[in-house]
């Protein structure tokens, strides 16, 4: 398939590509440059990675339900 470069040097993809790719206006798309060509592809979304968050040595994670058991049980513990 031929498509013709415009003086702005944008291409213009064929409706029926368009739609079975799925684009739309301000859609975004990977170009690869590669040794016989180009590659044109829709760039999919990348999640973003959240770092993750390590605890300090000797330490350990509790849930809510463990701090209200240890509250409840330092209830217990008090003189009388």
């Amino acid at each position: 398939m031929q498509i013709t470069l415009s003086t702005k040097g944008q291409i213009v993809l064929p409706a029926g590509m368009r739609r079975r790719f799925g684009f739309r206006a301000r859609s975004k798309i990977e170009i690869e440059e590669r040794e016989d060509g180009l590659l044109i592809r829709p760039a999919h979304a990348r999640r973003r990675i959240e770092p993750i968050k390590y605890l300090s040595a000797g330490s350990i994670k509790l849930s809510a339900a463990d701090y209200e058991l240890d509250r409840i049980a330092g209830e217990d513990d008090r003189p009388l």
